[in-house]
């Protein structure tokens, strides 16, 4: 029986010391990784359609909180896009998931055409 306890605790010994490593952690840094993570903003980064995002615009009631001349609108609620910097990935981003007292569109409009209203305010 002695004989059995020790050659389990050998068995033991062999196979957890390499498991331990002994060797430094190494932890995933913006220096060490190679590549890019894809950005999931819920809807596609196409192109769209600035034709077509401007009846989407209007449709989905945009100009009710928004000041858009392209659209006509002068909503206060929003912030005036006229005068927005916002870039095409930011808009559909901000479309799509809403926020900052913007409802999300992502479950209300398909993908293109949250690109196609992107187009359309950041033209």
């Amino acid at each position: 029986m002695r004989k059995l306890v020790l050659l389990l605790a050998a068995l033991v010994l062999v196979v957890a010391v390499p498991a331990c490593g002994g060797e430094k952690d190494e932890q995933a840094l913006p220096e060490t990784v190679e590549g890019t993570l894809p950005t999931d903003t819920g809807a596609a980064a196409t192109e769209g359609d600035p034709a077509k995002g401007k009846e989407l615009f209007a449709s989905a009631g945009c100009g009710g909180c928004h000041t858009f001349s392209s659209a006509g609108s002068t909503g206060t609620v929003g912030p005036n896009l006229d005068e927005s910097a916002t870039d095409f990935a930011a808009a559909v981003q901000q479309i799509a998931n809403g926020g900052g007292g913007m409802p999300a569109f992502g479950d209300r409009l398909s993908d293109e055409e949250i690109a196609d209203v992107a187009a359309f305010v950041t033209q």
